[in-house]
């Protein structure tokens, strides 16, 4: 196998793809990407075993074939090697010399054989939706999905399509995060599936605000094809929480806060809490919201804010960290905080010209004063 191909081409298209590689695998196979030629393009490939991602880049292909590299090194050699035209050639003992200008180097390799096979959705008719909604939903919601390996049915976000309504939702037991768009959704598609926080976060990172997705799922496995990538990953199996009956339908108190103000007030009171002492005190009476902080060694913060509020006087606490990640994601100049005591979950909503927009929903529980 020999080809010809601009470095920064390459190092581009292995930063893609070697973010899902694991650095701890017991197999080194999966320490390396694999590198296959085609007509005027080669497609690189890396997987854990979970999460696989492929991407295809224009070069020159002297002699077809197939090799594998070691992501974190080539990577690595690339990021040093001159602006310009690379040459990779594979030769015997799977030994590849890179040759840039003056420059010479070469990398030992694995048997390309070696390589897990990439998962194949042959016959699977994909669903297409834009790329802004799917990384849009995804960004409002991916920071609540469950770290805990325990609960493996919340380690990852719902996907649930239906009757032309795409929603979103991630949780890990102490808050709940909805996304939902009606524009652009395909009307007869069904889906519910949880595809696993690697992959979302793998999809955040790579998805672009313009162009098209193809959603591929079948019974075990889901795909996303964008540009010239593509990620796969097993699906998680299990069931999901109800998140209809998580969100609470009788709260009564509705303050209405600037979003901008309100989050660089929650950042402020994120600098005098620890890890120990992780919360907010927010007391509402007519039109001011109180926040304060006590933590023992630490100190004590109080901040008053102006707020649409005219319901009795109550007092909740948060914590700040979970609030504060929801407002980094409001797109709207005020954001609505829906409560009905102060031992009772909270709904965080965008708040919009005819009041609080369903679009965006956030179920925080409270922390016991």
């Amino acid at each position: 196998m020999k080809i010809s191909i601009p470095c920064q081409d390459l190092q581009d298209a292995v930063n893609k793809v070697k973010a899902v590689v694991s650095p701890k695998s017991s197999l080194p196979i999966l320490s390396h990407i694999l590198i296959e030629t085609d007509d005027s393009a080669i497609r690189l490939s890396a997987t854990d075993l979970k999460v696989s991602i492929e991407c295809t880049v224009d070069c020159t292909v002297h002699e077809p074939g197939s090799m594998t590299a070691s992501s974190q090194r080539l990577s690595s050699i690339l990021g040093e090697l001159p602006s310009g035209e690379l040459t990779m050639t594979l030769g015997e003992n799977n030994v590849i010399t890179l040759e840039c200008g003056r420059i010479q180097t070469r990398l030992y390799s694995q048997s390309p054989e070696e390589f897990p096979p990439m998962r194949k959705f042959d016959g699977v008719t994909p669903l297409r939706l834009e790329q802004a909604i799917v990384k849009r939903l995804f960004s409002k919601t991916s920071f609540a999905i469950c770290t805990d390996q325990s609960r493996y049915n919340l380690t990852g976000l719902l996907f649930e399509l239906k009757e032309g309504r795409l929603t979103v939702v991630a949780t890990d037991g102490r808050r709940m995060s909805l996304a939902m768009e009606t524009e652009n959704i395909p009307e007869d598609a069904e889906v519910k599936v949880i595809i696993p926080g690697k992959m979302i976060n793998e999809m955040e990172r790579l998805l672009q605000d313009e162009g098209e997705v193809q959603v591929f799922i079948d019974e075990s496995q889901a795909a996303f094809e964008f540009g010239r990538m593509r990620l796969s990953s097993a699906l998680i199996e299990g069931t999901f929480p109800n998140y209809d009956m998580v969100i609470p339908k009788k709260h009564d108190k509705e303050a209405v806060l600037n979003t901008s103000e309100f989050t660089a007030a929650i950042r402020r009171t994120q600098t005098m809490t620890n890890e120990k002492f992780n919360s907010v005190r927010i007391g509402l009476s007519d039109n001011q919201v109180m926040l304060r902080v006590s933590t023992p060694e630490v100190g004590e913060y109080e901040e008053e804010l102006g707020v649409e509020y005219a319901g009795s006087e109550m007092e909740i606490a948060f914590n700040p960290d979970f609030v504060g990640d929801i407002l980094r994601r409001m797109d709207t100049d005020r954001t609505c905080l829906i409560l009905k005591d102060g031992s009772s979950p909270g709904l965080i909503k965008p708040f919009g010209e005819d009041g609080p927009l369903d679009s965006y929903v956030n179920v925080v529980m409270p922390i016991r004063i």
